[in-house]
């Protein structure tokens, strides 16, 4: 072999290995909700990531609630989107006390499902404290199989002559006469 065959095959191998170490890297699903804009409510943001695997294969979601209060409760309720399955420990409420040396409050949860789709878990954290008890939405995607949103639409979608799109659905009338 010569020089040249021996640095296109090792080039050719490195962009193969690259191609799935990047593969690997897009199986994981991560997000965060610290410095974004939050409507009023309570002081907590969300660090979270969510294996992305195929049919009934279980995802490992990995979450971490960070609130800048230095004392109070916090209680987190739990909603799974029913195509998921929870596996192992199942969390519907948990609750944390909230201590001046800890910012972060860590949830680990494992999940799977049998039908393609972009599901969600949800949360809603509750937080006690002395200024009174503030609430925040949160919410954590699991990406099943090819992850695509199913939407569940009947609607036609038009163009305005703006070329806006519009959607057009079916309405029904009762037209009554008042004497």
């Amino acid at each position: 072999m010569n020089k040249t065959t021996k640095l296109l095959i090792a080039s050719i191998l490195m962009t193969s290995l690259g191609g799935v170490a990047m593969a690997k890297e897009f199986k994981v699903a991560k997000g965060t909700t610290i410095g974004s804009y939050h409507k009023p409510g309570a002081p907590v943001d969300i660090n979270y990531s969510s294996t992305r695997v195929g049919l009934n294969e279980i995802a490992d979601i990995n979450i971490s609630l960070i609130t800048s209060l230095k004392s109070g409760e916090m209680e987190v309720k739990i909603d799974v989107d029913k195509n998921l399955e929870p596996i192992g420990e199942v969390y519907d409420n948990i609750s944390f006390s909230i201590s001046p040396n800890q910012k972060e409050y860590d949830i680990n949860m494992r999940v799977k499902g049998s039908k393609d789709g972009l599901y969600y878990i949800r949360l809603l954290a509750k937080i006690d404290s002395a200024s009174g008890a503030k609430m925040r939405a949160l919410a954590v995607p699991v990406y099943i199989g090819d992850g695509q949103l199913k939407k569940k639409s009947n609607s036609m979608v038009m163009k305005a002559m703006s070329g806006e799109n519009i959607s057009v659905s079916k309405a029904e009338e009762t037209i009554e006469v008042i004497k």
